[in-house]
């Protein structure tokens, strides 16, 4: 393919992306199995041009006053690239596979100064998010909002088992692999280039998971241990559940639940290839089949349903199609997931809140509601969970410091993770 060929192409996938629900990544991929004739470098070259659009997509929207993909690469070309218009002309001939001419107004465009952005739009932010970030970090908030946007996100892998000596083999066999500092389990690949972990024998034994080191810290925080009667609430893909099992040594009773039985079933192969067991329930809309657990478990761990706002940097496309509105309704969900969840929990019992956001409304303002209405319940600090095999005693330490009491956050700035949160609580004895 040749450069123009590949700038149409990144634009064409740009608006592919916009108008799906489904992830860029897939969209991507869906791409190549019907565009044989693209070969490895092409296929990196857009690749890494759709993303650089999608991570910088709010500060080049505004400046070529549109969303759709031909403005956004053109825009990148210019204002990130800094390609001059005699280049940019040349990739834009109209000839072959490459895209048209640029028009009057995208002339004018280029040829203009961006002046003094808002700030919201140099981090590549929703505004409304921006502002819950600073109510958060204060002025550190654009640090904090670069980190979740900006950068490409590291490959982390959970091992079930000795981390050392998988990582001397995924060095023998030209990986890099480190120790996360956190998560005793946890290995950290770069993610230029990208890694074919399913290719790896140890996927395919189970030994491995692709697991940020986050979500790590939230399953291992909860405090699964062996012979626990656990739920994990909102099961998703299932990556909890295996960290969860992974403490308990398979040893106890784990139910793992979700109203979408498609993603329970996604669990089950996970399940078999790690040599692991759960129960596994399809839950209803208002949280029924779970009327035989209520008082009987020891842990339940709530991953809520939340905008997946701290995983941005793995999935940009996402960040631009969130609303206020959709926060919202995300918040009163949360609630009442927690409400249900609550009965769950055995006097003495823990209750563990979880989600991958970085928003106000989904973690501190979910929880206080919660607090507010559940009186039985103690907060736990952080610093007493972090006391766990699974987690380093150096990690440990630092955890601590990122804690407010029994309320954990954790970004990218902050702890090279995934944003994350989580609160911690323990059910009053009778």
């Amino acid at each position: 393919m040749t450069p123009a060929a590949r700038l149409q192409a990144a634009a064409d996938l740009l608006d592919e992306i916009r108008q799906s629900r489904a992830p860029a990544e897939s969209v991507f991929k869906e791409w190549g199995r019907t565009h044989r004739y693209a070969g490895s470098k092409d296929r990196r070259a857009i690749a890494d041009k759709v993303y650089q659009c999608l991570r910088n997509q709010a500060r080049l929207s505004f400046a070529m006053g549109s969303e759709d993909g031909r403005a956004l690469v053109i825009g990148a070309l210019h204002l990130i690239d800094a390609t001059p218009l005699s280049e940019i002309d040349k990739l834009y001939s109209g000839e072959g596979y490459g895209p048209k001419p640029l028009t009057l107004d995208e002339r004018q465009r280029i040829g203009a100064d961006d002046g003094d952005l808002p700030q919201w739009l140099k981090a590549g932010l929703p505004e409304f998010v921006a502002e819950r970030l600073q109510r958060v970090y204060g002025d550190d908030w654009i640090v904090e909002a670069e980190a979740l946007m900006l950068p490409r996100a590291p490959i982390d892998l959970r091992v079930n088992g000795d981390r050392a000596p998988l990582a001397e083999g995924m060095k023998m066999l030209g990986y890099k692999p480190e120790f996360t500092p956190f998560s005793a389990f946890g290995l950290r690949l770069p993610a230029d280039p990208p890694p074919n972990i399913r290719s790896l024998p140890a996927f395919g034994q189970g030994r491995i998971e692709i697991q940020d080191e986050g979500s790590q810290l939230a399953g291992f925080i909860a405090g699964a241990k062996p012979g626990m009667t656990v739920v994990d609430y909102c099961a998703v893909g299932g990556g909890k559940t295996l960290a969860l099992l992974q403490a308990m040594n398979n040893e106890g009773r784990l139910i793992a639940s979700d109203v979408e039985l498609t993603r329970l079933n996604n669990i089950r192969p996970r399940l078999k290839r790690a040599g692991l067991e759960a129960d596994l329930r399809q839950l209803g809309p208002n949280g029924e089949g779970m009327e035989d657990l209520e008082g009987q478990a020891d842990l339940v761990l709530v991953d809520a349903p939340c905008s997946g706002s701290g995983v941005w940097r793995r999935r940009p496309e996402t960040a631009h199609k969130l609303t206020l509105s959709e926060v919202e309704r995300l918040h009163g969900l949360q609630v009442a997931i927690l409400g249900r969840a609550a009965k769950l929990v055995k006097p003495g019992g823990r209750l563990v809140f979880a989600t991958c956001s970085i928003l106000l409304d989904e973690n501190e303002d979910s929880a206080a509601a919660f607090e507010a209405a559940h009186p039985e319940f103690a907060p736990l600090p952080i610093k007493e969970a972090v006391k766990v095999d699974q987690i380093d005693p150096e990690g440990a330490e630092k955890l601590t410091t990122l804690a407010n009491g029994h309320q954990l956050r954790l970004s990218p700035a902050s702890s090279d993770t995934d944003g994350f949160f989580v609160s911690l609580y323990t059910r009053k004895a009778l």
